[in-house]
């Protein structure tokens, strides 16, 4: 049995005596994406298997690990608008309508909110038409955020923001003692992985830590960001360098899978191999041409690895002021838990007609694998009455 090393001599030495606190945070909108599969609706015809999915998925990484704390990350209502402004191609693949949304005068503003209000509200109307595929993930959503709100999980929404700079924050105000385990198939996500943070990949449903990334990425996790810095990424429109995609990158630069680098470096060998051909008397590379000179077919013009950095690395989170200040203020306060209990979940699934989810015995095995969660903070909500 390990003994416990004495105060002095651990501070001295700088020895760490505190427990060891482990955290999942949960990239909401992704798990959502990846339950939305599941199509089961109730005797009304409004879909509801998201609901259920993301509950259960939920709940099978709960019971890996004795978490302490486990937080859900939300897109806000206007999420991404602040890297829109920064780049105004900024996920128009996804027909995002920033410019509706980036109100700059008082008449504008005033229309922004009234959008807003009904937007957030749609979803706790009974449906009375044929939903949209994304009016049906919202609605879900808004179910699923109520029955988390039962669960004692803590839930971090907030306008203007989106989920992956909540989870930065998380990570960047990581405590000494502090394990964190995020839950998230998006790629940008390993950006974050360390000695202190690892990925739990429900799509792949492993856990990916930093000696894993090599093999599961194709790529160092040292070297996410830089990668697409310079790639770009598509599933978000954003554009890199012109003519060079992740496989090229690695054919001119093989050390970005395995060693740490930067952008300076792969610059620097850019203008070497340009040289070696030139010595050679080989036509130059556009391509590498183009790394040199920041080239893109984007909207970045010449400050294409400026803005790239800005929208893409995640240890400078782009948070609004008040979600700073309320994460600041609130991230790892006592949860009330006064008003919370599973009765509740029971009298949501009723209330949204979602039997299937207490049929055969289901209920208890899906909110089973919440009970230590919900213990720790009804604990820690007992010890704050009692000490106040």
């Amino acid at each position: 049995m390990k003994q416990p090393v004495r105060r002095k001599i651990a501070e001295a030495n700088g020895i760490s005596n505190e427990k060891t606190i482990y955290t999942l945070i949960v990239d909401g909108n992704n798990l959502l994406k990846i339950s939305s599969v599941d199509k089961k609706m109730n005797d009304k015809g409004e879909v509801y298997g998201a609901v259920m999915t993301f509950i259960r998925k939920l709940g099978v990484i709960l019971t890996k690990k004795d978490f302490d704390y486990c937080i859900v990350s939300w897109d806000g209502m206007g999420s991404g608008i602040m890297r829109y402004r920064l780049y105004p191609d900024y996920k128009a693949n996804r027909d995002k309508r920033y410019d509706l949304l980036d109100a700059k005068t008082d008449y504008e503003k005033g229309i922004q909110e009234t959008m807003r209000y009904i937007l957030k509200n749609k979803a706790k109307k009974d449906t009375t038409r044929g939903e949209t595929d994304e009016e049906s993930l919202q609605r879900q959503k808004g179910i699923i955020q109520e029955i988390l709100e039962e669960l004692c999980i803590r839930q971090q929404e907030f306008d203007d923001v989106e989920g992956d700079d909540i989870v930065a924050y998380y990570v960047k105000n990581r405590r000494n003692n502090e394990k964190i385990v995020i839950m998230s198939s998006d790629k940008d996500m390993t950006q974050f992985i360390s000695e202190n943070v690892a990925i739990w990949n429900p799509r792949l449903d492993r856990l990916v830590k930093a000696e894993d990334t090599v093999k599961v990425l194709g790529i160092t996790h040292e070297n996410v960001v830089l990668e697409k810095i310079l790639c770009g990424d598509a599933s978000d429109n954003i554009k890199g360098v012109k003519g060079l995609g992740e496989q090229t990158l690695v054919k001119y630069f093989p050390e970005i899978v395995e060693n740490k680098t930067d952008l300076e470096a792969i610059v620097r060998r850019s203008k070497e191999l340009l040289e070696e051909r030139k010595a050679e008397k080989k036509k130059p590379l556009k391509v590498l041409e183009n790394i040199v000179n920041g080239v893109t077919d984007g909207c970045q013009g010449d400050k294409l690895y400026e803005i790239n950095r800005k929208i893409i690395d995640l240890s400078e989170p782009l948070l609004t002021d008040e979600a700073r200040k309320e994460l600041d203020d609130t991230a790892y306060e006592v949860m009330d838990t006064s008003d919370r209990d599973t009765k509740n979940v029971y009298k949501i699934v009723n209330e949204y007609r979602m039997y299937d989810m207490i049929d055969e015995g289901k209920f208890g095995n899906i909110l089973g694998p919440y009970s230590r969660i919900i213990a720790m903070e009804n604990r820690r909500w007992k010890e704050y009455q009692k000490n106040n």
